[in-house]
C-alpha cells in the first residue's frame, strides 16, 4: 500500500507527456477543443465515406430536387471532382486515426489479444517480462523521466514500515545504473524521518548520510507558540492562562498547533456571541483536530465524547447509590437508637443482671463495678447484645441521634446537588478510570470500545479537556450556528425527549420553560417524560393560565404513583404552596401510601406534612390523615419541631385538628417558640421523656433524682402550671409513666402521696402499683380514705410504726397477714398502755394476739404485757410452745389449780416451765390431789432451794433413786433416810468415794445392814468401803472372813498378808514361807479359807494330814517349792 502511495505521488508530479509509456494513468481534464476536433474528424470521415460509397444515389437525389438556390449549392457535391476530394479526405483522416492507435498500443499495450474464428492471437506479445518486471520497469521508467536530480520522501515514518526503505534503495540503485548509462547523471533520494523509526544503528544500513533536524515545537515550548499566535490576532486576553498552559503540555506538533489556531479563528468569527467561552471553543477545536472522526460522530450523537456525556447519569447514579446506602446505614443506626427503651447504663446493667445473673450477688454494686461485673460474667450472644445496647445508650447520651439526623440531611442534600452537577464535577481521582473506559452498544447489540481513541497518544489530552470542564454539556453551542429567535438547544433537546419518550432527569434545566410549554400539546402532559422541575414550577407560577395542564400533570402523578418525582420536587421547589395544594386535592392518599411503603425520604415526608398543614384547608388535612397516618407520623417525630421560621398558629391549629400528641422532643434543635406553644396546648404524650424535659425546661427542675422519685411533688409545688393541670386530667396515664421512670423508688412528700391515693379518678391498680414503689412514710394510715389500700400500704412498709396505726388497722383488718407482718417488722418497743382506745377494742386485740401464731415472740410479749390482761382460768388451746412460754413468763397465766391442771392436759411440754416460773405458788397450792411424783422428780433437779424440794418430798413415801442425779447432799440424805430405793445400794457402794462424809456415813450404814449384798458382789464396791467394813467393829468376824474370801482374787500378796494379820490368821502367813510346813485344824473356817487359797492358786491343794490327825496339810504349787 505504501509503495502505491509513493508511485501515486510520483506520477502526479511528473508531466504525463514525459511518461507516455507508463501503465499508471493519471486522470486529468480533457480539453473541449480536443474533443470537438476529434468529433469533427470522425463525423467528416463518416460523411465522406457515405458520399463516396453512395455517390450515384446522391447524385440522382440532388437532380430530382426542384430548382432553387439550395439545389444549386448541392449540385457541387455531385461533380466527379467532389468524389475525388471525399476519397482524399477519408485517407487523411483514417491515416491520422491509425497513427494514434498505433502510438497508444505501443505506449499502453491497449490491445493484447485478438480472437478470430476461435483462434486467439496475441498482439505485441512481451513474453520475457513477468508482472514484477513490468512493475519494476514502470517504476524505473518513472524515475528516469522525472527530470529531477533529487526526490524527497517525507512522512513515511507514519506507516512504521521499514521494509520500504530496502525497496527504495534497490530502485534508486537500478535507476542510477540506467541514468549513468544513458545520461551520465545521478538521482538521489532524500528521506525526512523521525529518529525512532529505526532501532539501534540499523538506520546506517539504509542511508549514506544522515542530517539531524532540531524540532521547532514540542510540549515544552508550544505554550509560547500559542501566546505568539493569539497575541498577534488580539485574542490572547480571552483565554485563561492556566488553560493554555495545560493544553500546551499535550501539543508537540507545529502543524497541529497552527491548524488549531486557524480553525479557532474561523469558528470564533462565525460563532462569536457574548455567551460563548473561548476556552471551551478552543478545547472543541483541539478535540476536532485530534479526533476528527469522533468529532464528526459527535454531530450525529455518536462517538466517544457523546457516549461519555450521555452516560453521565449512570456515573451519577453510582455515586448516588453509594450515598443512599450511607443513608440507609445511618437510618438503621438511628432506628436502633430510637427503639432502645432503656435510658441509662445502670438500667441496662440491672436488666441483664436480673435476667442472666440472678444467681450472683450484684444489687449493692455501683454503676462502674456493675458494668464490669456484667461484662465479665456474660458470654456468647448475651454478651454481644449487652455490648451493642450499651454502645447505643452511650451514643444516645452523646447526642448521636442529632448527629445522625444531620448526616442524613447532608447526604440527601448532596444527592440533590450531584444530580445537577456537570460531568467534570463528577469525575474524581477514584472514578476517572472507570468513566473513561466506557463502551457503547447500539440497538443491534454491537459493542463499540473506542480502542482507536483510547490508544491514541492524545487520549490524555481529551481526558484533560473533559475532566477540567473545557468540554462539557454545552459542547453543541460550539459546534454549529445558533439563531436568537429559534428554540434554545437545551429546550429543544427536552422537547425531543418528550417526543421520543426518552425521559430526561427531573433536574434537567430549561432555559425558557414557557416557550417549551407553548410547543407542547395538552395530551403531552399525560406522559411521564413531561415531568421536569422547571416546567412544573412554571406551571405552578401561573396556575390560572395553566390549570388544565396542572390537572393533567397531577393526575398523571397519581395514576403512575410517581413518588420519586414528588419527593424530589419537595427537595428543590420554590412553589410549595401551589404544589401541595394541587397534590393534596388530587391525590390525598399519597401521604399514607408513601409513609407505609417508604416511597419518600424522611426529609421529603417531613416537608410534605408541614406544608400540608400550612397550605391545605381542614377538610383536605382530614382526608390526608387516613388511618390517622399524619397524626401518628407527627406525634412520633421527636425532631418535628425543628422548623425554621414556623407558622406557629397554623401548626398548632393543625396539631389540634389532627389530635397530635408528641412522644418526645429533640429539645436542642427544636424551635423554642413552637415548642412553648405545643407545651401550652398540651400537645404531647405523658411519658418519661416529656415529663423529664418539661420539668427541666419549663419548671426549672435540675435534679434528675427528684424528677424520678418526687415527680408529683414537683408538679404540686407548681400547682398553677399547664403541665400540672394536664397531668391531673390524665392522672392514670401520668401515674403509669411515673411508675416506669421511678425505677421502683418514689419519694414524694406525704401530702403529694395523700393527694394521689385519695384521688377518686385514679384507678385502684395504679394506686397499688404506686404504693409498691413508694418509700414515703404515711404517718397516720387513717388519712388514706380507702381502707382497701391499707393492706398494700402495710405490705409496702410505708406506714409509720405506731400503736395507733396498729389499733386502726386491727379495727378494720383485724390481725390479717399484712397487719401481723407490719407488727413484726420493726424493732421499736410497743406500749399500748397509753393508747386512747376503748377497753373492748383493747381486750379484743389482746384476745386476738393471744391466739396468733404469726406475731413474733417479742412483739407478742410487748403487746400482751402492755395491754395488762391476765388469766386466772386459762382455757385457750393450740397456742405454740414459744407463745405459751411468753404467757407463762409474763405471768399472764396465773398459777392456780385450774390453770395447772389445764396446762398439764393441753401444754404438757410447758408444764414444768409453768411450775418453775411459779414454784413457790406451785408449792403453796400443792395438795395430795394435785401432787405428781413426775413433777417432783423434775423439780428435784432444778436449781431451787432444798427447803422447797423437801417440802414437796414430804408429799410422798415412795422410793426415789438418787443414782445419776445431781441432787444436793441434803436432798440425797433426805431421800436415803426417807425414800431409799434398795436397787441404789450397789451403785452407792461403788461410788462411795464420790460422796461427802454425811452421805458416806449413811452408805456405810446401809452396807453394814446389807453386808450379804456386799459379799456377793464385791467387785462393784469401793475399796475404801470394803476396807472400812474389814476394820469395822460393827461387822462380825465371820462376815469379815466371808468378805475376805470374796475379795481375795483381786488382792496382792502383801494385801493378803495384811488382811490375814488383821483377822488374826497368822498361821496362814506360813503359806507364803516355803521353808515352813503349816498345819491347820480341821474346821469349817479353815476349810473355807484353804478352799479359797486353792481356787486363787495360792496352793496346789490341801488334805488331811496323815501324820497328825485333826489337821490339814497343804500341797504347795510345784513352781513355788
Amino acid at each position: 500500500m505504501l509503495e502505491g502511495k509513493i508511485l501515486n505521488q510520483l506520477i502526479h508530479q511528473i508531466p504525463s507527456e514525459k511518461i507516455p509509456q507508463t501503465n499508471f494513468r493519471v486522470k486529468k481534464k480533457t480539453s473541449d477543443n480536443n474533443i470537438k476536433w476529434m468529433t469533427f474528424e470522425i463525423v467528416l470521415f463518416l460523411v465522406m465515406f457515405i458520399h463516396f460509397t453512395f455517390f450515384d444515389l446522391w447524385k440522382k437525389y440532388v437532380n430530382a430536387l426542384p430548382n432553387n438556390l439550395f439545389k444549386t449549392i448541392l449540385t457541387i457535391s455531385t461533380h466527379p471532382y467532389a468524389l475525388i476530394g471525399s476519397g482524399i479526405t477519408m485517407v487523411i483522416i483514417f491515416s491520422t486515426i491509425l497513427y494514434k492507435l498505433i502510438r497508444a498500443q505501443k505506449n499502453k499495450n491497449v490491445f493484447r489479444k485478438l480472437n478470430l474464428q476461435g483462434n486467439e492471437i496475441e498482439i505485441f506479445e512481451e513474453s520475457d517480462d513477468s508482472y514484477f518486471d513490468k512493475y519494476l520497469n514502470d517504476v524505473l521508467y518513472l524515475f528516469e523521466n522525472a527530470d529531477a536530480d533529487v526526490i524527497v520522501f517525507e512522512d513515511m515514518d507514519r506507516f512504521n514500515v521499514n521494509r520500504i526503505f530496502e525497496r527504495l534503495r534497490e530502485v534508486n540503485t537500478l535507476a542510477n545504473i540506467q541514468l549513468q548509462k544513458e545520461e551520465n547523471r545521478v538521482l538521489r533520494f532524500f528521506y525526512l524521518l523521525r529518529d525512532d523509526i529505526f532501532d539501534s544503528k540499523d538506520r546506517t544500513k539504509f542511508f549514506d548520510y544522515i542530517v539531524p533536524v532540531i524540532p521547532v515545537v514540542d510540549s515544552s515550548n508550544s505554550y509560547d507558540q500559542f501566546i505568539s499566535h493569539f497575541k498577534n490576532s488580539g485574542m490572547f486576553e480571552k483565554f485563561d492562562k492556566s488553560f493554555l498552559q495545560g493544553l500546551s503540555l499535550y501539543i508537540d506538533d507545529m502543524r497541529l498547533l497552527k491548524n488549531i489556531y486557524n480553525e479557532f479563528v474561523i469558528y470564533f468569527n462565525r460563532l462569536n456571541t457574548t455567551e460563548l467561552d473561548c476556552n471551551k471553543m478552543l478545547a472543541i477545536i483541539t478535540y476536532k483536530n485530534l479526533f476528527p472522526r469522533d468529532f464528526a460522530e459527535l454531530q450525529l450523537n455518536q462517538g466517544f465524547v457523546y457516549t461519555i456525556f450521555s452516560k453521565k447519569d449512570s456515573f451519577i447514579e453510582a455515586e448516588i447509590k453509594e450515598m443512599k446506602e450511607d443513608i440507609v446505614e445511618r437510618k438503621q443506626k438511628l432506628s436502633a437508637l430510637r427503639e432502645e427503651n432503656l435510658i441509662s447504663i445502670r438500667e441496662l446493667n440491672t436488666v441483664f443482671a436480673h435476667e442472666y445473673l440472678y444467681n450472683y450477688s450484684w444489687k449493692n454494686k455501683n454503676d462502674s463495678d456493675l458494668s464490669e461485673f456484667v461484662i465479665n460474667y456474660l458470654s456468647g450472644n448475651e454478651k454481644s447484645e449487652y455490648l451493642s445496647r450499651k454502645q447505643i445508650l452511650e451514643d444516645k447520651s452523646n447526642g448521636k441521634i442529632e448527629q445522625l439526623n444531620q448526616e442524613i440531611s447532608v447526604l440527601k442534600q448532596k444527592i440533590i446537588e450531584i444530580k445537577n452537577q456537570q460531568l467534570y464535577q463528577i469525575i474524581t481521582r477514584d472514578n476517572i478510570d472507570t468513566i473513561f473506559s466506557i463502551t457503547s452498544k447500539n440497538e443491534v447489540g454491537d459493542v463499540k470500545t473506542f480502542k482507536v481513541i483510547k490508544s491514541s497518544e492524545y487520549f490524555d489530552l481529551l481526558k484533560y479537556l473533559i475532566r477540567n470542564g473545557y468540554i462539557d454539556e454545552t459542547y453543541p453551542d460550539y459546534m454549529t450556528y445558533f439563531y436568537e429567535n429559534s428554540l434554545n438547544r437545551i429546550d429543544k433537546t427536552f422537547l425531543r425527549s418528550v417526543t421520543d419518550k426518552k425521559a430526561k432527569e427531573y433536574t434537567y434545566r430549561l432555559k425558557n420553560p414557557m416557550q417549551v410549554i407553548s410547543r407542547l400539546r395538552l395530551v403531552d402532559f399525560e406522559q411521564e417524560e413531561i415531568l421536569n422541575f422547571d416546567l412544573i414550577t412554571c406551571l405552578l407560577q401561573n396556575p390560572q393560565s395553566y390549570i388544565k395542564y396542572i390537572d393533567r400533570v397531577f393526575n398523571q402523578l397519581k395514576e403512575t404513583k410517581n413518588f420519586k418525582f414528588v419527593g424530589a420536587y419537595f427537595d428543590i421547589t420554590t412553589e410549595m404552596p401551589e404544589f401541595i395544594k394541587h397534590l393534596n386535592l388530587i391525590w390525598p392518599e399519597l401521604f399514607n401510601v408513601a409513609l407505609e411503603e417508604k416511597y419518600l425520604f424522611e426529609n421529603q415526608i417531613r416537608k410534605y406534612s408541614i406544608f400540608s398543614i400550612y397550605y391545605s384547608d381542614e377538610d383536605t388535612i382530614s382526608k390526608i390523615n387516613q388511618n390517622n397516618c399524619l397524626c401518628d407520623y407527627i406525634s412520633n417525630a421527636r425532631d418535628y419541631l425543628e422548623i425554621d421560621d414556623p407558622d406557629i398558629d397554623k401548626l398548632i391549629n393543625g396539631f389540634n385538628l389532627l389530635g397530635v400528641h408528641f412522644i418526645g422532643f429533640d429539645y436542642k434543635t427544636v424551635n423554642k417558640g413552637l415548642f412553648n406553644a405545643v407545651y401550652e396546648h398540651s400537645l404531647y404524650e405523658i411519658n418519661e421523656e416529656n415529663l423529664r424535659l418539661i420539668q427541666k425546661v419549663i419548671l426549672g427542675v435540675k435534679s434528675d433524682e427528684n424528677i424520678n422519685s418526687k415527680n408529683y411533688t414537683i408538679l404540686l409545688s407548681n400547682s398553677d402550671s399547664t403541665i400540672t393541670h394536664y397531668v391531673n386530667q390524665n392522672i392514670n396515664e401520668y401515674l403509669e409513666t411515673v411508675l416506669q421512670m421511678s425505677e421502683g423508688k418514689i419519694l414524694d412528700d406525704e401530702y403529694a402521696v395523700l393527694s394521689l391515693l385519695n384521688n377518686p379518678n385514679l384507678l385502684l391498680e395504679y394506686k397499688k402499683s404506686y404504693i409498691s414503689a413508694l418509700s414515703t412514710t404515711i404517718t397516720f394510715i387513717k388519712k388514706i380514705e380507702d381502707s382497701s389500700m391499707w393492706t398494700s400500704l402495710l405490705d409496702a412498709d410505708i406506714v409509720e410504726y405506731s400503736e395507733c396505726n396498729i389499733m386502726d388497722c386491727f379495727e378494720v383488718l383485724k390481725l390479717s397477714e399484712s397487719v401481723v407482718s407490719y407488727i413484726n417488722r420493726f424493732d421499736k418497743d410497743l406500749d399500748f398502755s397509753k393508747t386512747e382506745y376503748d377497753e373492748d377494742t383493747k381486750k379484743s386485740l389482746f384476745e386476738s394476739v393471744i391466739i396468733s401464731h404469726d406475731i413474733n415472740d417479742l412483739k407478742y410479749k410487748q403487746i400482751l404485757i402492755s395491754l395488762k390482761y391476765v388469766y386466772d382460768n386459762f382455757n385457750v388451746v393450740g397456742i405454740s410452745d414459744d407463745k405459751i412460754i411468753i404467757l407463762i413468763d409474763a405471768y399472764i397465766i396465773r398459777m392456780t389449780a385450774k390453770n395447772l391442771t389445764f396446762i398439764r392436759e393441753n401444754y404438757i411440754d410447758q408444764k414444768f416451765h409453768f411450775i418453775h416460773r411459779n414454784i413457790e405458788k406451785y408449792i403453796n397450792i400443792m395438795q395430795d390431789t394435785l401432787f405428781s411424783k413426775e413433777e417432783l422428780l423434775e423439780i428435784l433437779t432444778w436449781n431451787i432451794s432444798d427447803e422447797l424440794k423437801i417440802q414437796l418430798l414430804r408429799f410422798t413415801d415412795d422410793e426415789i433413786s438418787i443414782i445419776g442425779k445431781s441432787y444436793s447432799s441434803a436432798i440425797c440424805l433426805y431421800i436415803l433416810e426417807n425414800n431409799f430405793e434398795d436397787t441404789d445400794l450397789p451403785d452407792l457402794c461403788s461410788s462411795f468415794d464420790q460422796w461427802d462424809e454425811s452421805i458416806q456415813a449413811k452408805i456405810f450404814d446401809l452396807a453394814v445392814n446389807n453386808i450379804e449384798i456386799i459379799i456377793n458382789n464385791p467387785n462393784h464396791v469401793s475399796e475404801r468401803l470394803k476396807n472400812n467394813l474389814l476394820y469395822s467393829d460393827r461387822v462380825t468376824r465371820d462376815e469379815k472372813i466371808e468378805l475376805f474370801i470374796a475379795i481375795m482374787p483381786e488382792l496382792c500378796s502383801d494385801r493378803l498378808k495384811e488382811i490375814l494379820t488383821l483377822l488374826n490368821l497368822s498361821d496362814y502367813l506360813k503359806i507364803f514361807d516355803t521353808r515352813s510346813r503349816p498345819r491347820f485344824k480341821i474346821n469349817d473356817e479353815n476349810e473355807k479359807l484353804l478352799t479359797a487359797f486353792k481356787e486363787n492358786n495360792l496352793i496346789d491343794n490341801y488334805q488331811k494330814n496323815p501324820n497328825k490327825e485333826g489337821y490339814y496339810k497343804i500341797c504347795r504349787l510345784k513352781n513355788k517349792q
